[in-house]
This record gives C-alpha cells, sequence and structure tokens, in this order.
C-alpha cells in the first residue's frame, strides 16, 4: 500500500477527531453561561450518534471479505448493505433519542437502541459467514 494511499483515510480520522474535540470543547465552554447543561449533554450526544452514521457508512465498505469463504459474493454484499444500514438507523436512533427523549432516560434509550441494532448487524453477519460453501 502507497503512503498516498494510507495518508488520506489518516488525514480524514484527524479531523473527525478534530471536530469532535472542538465540538465538545466548545458545547463545554458554552454550557453554563450561553446554553443550558442538558442541552449541552443533548447536543454532544447528537454528534456522537452522527459519529456512528458516519462510520456506519464506511466500515463496511472496508472489511475484509472473509464471509465470501463460505457464502457467494452477492451474499456477502446484502450481509454489508443490512449491516451498514441497521448501523446508520442504529446511530439515527441514538441521535433522535438524545434529542428527544426525557434527559434522565435519553443515554438508556439510545444506547438501547443502538445495541439492538448492532446485535442484529452482528448476527446477520454471522449468520451469512457460516452458511454453506459456494459451490
Amino acid at each position: 500500500m502507497s503512503t498516498a494511499n494510507t495518508a488520506s483515510p489518516l488525514r480524514r480520522s484527524l479531523l473527525a477527531a478534530a471536530i469532535i474535540i472542538a465540538v465538545s470543547a466548545a458545547l463545554a465552554w458554552l454550557a453554563p453561561v450561553y446554553i443550558s447543561t442538558d442541552l449541552s449533554h443533548r447536543l454532544l450526544g447528537a454528534m456522537l450518534g452522527a459519529v456512528v452514521v458516519v462510520y456506519a457508512d464506511a466500515i463496511p465498505k472496508a472489511l475484509v471479505a472473509r464471509a465470501r469463504l463460505r457464502c457467494t459474493a452477492a451474499q456477502d454484499q446484502a450481509a454489508r448493505r443490512f449491516a451498514g444500514w441497521t448501523l446508520v438507523l442504529g446511530g439515527l436512533g441514538y441521535s433522535t433519542a438524545w434529542l428527544l427523549a426525557p434527559f434522565a432516560m435519553a443515554g438508556l434509550i439510545g444506547g438501547a437502541v443502538l445495541a439492538f441494532a448492532l446485535i442484529l448487524a452482528v448476527l446477520r453477519c454471522v449468520r451469512t459467514g457460516a452458511g454453506n460453501a459456494p459451490s
């Protein structure tokens, strides 16, 4: 793998980390004076859900095709799409819970939605990988 190919994902990751840190710092700085602490926590939770959505779109594309040892390329692609969409919806559910659910329950509801999506994605990938080898 050339240096140009590894530098671009590294730059994107560093940029994403810088954005997360900057937004978190801005929310912490604004929280006591300009916005309420509850709103600051809600916005941070929504931002973390957005991070899950971004990574849920990218991860299935980057995974090594191990499942192809036991299934067809079409089955592998279907499992990747299912996992990607499920995790995107889980991330959106996490963000929505932080924005709309009662504050005391937002973390629990968001975490439950995201955990359910993750379990569905893992089970689908395991089931696909455990299939019979293609003829």
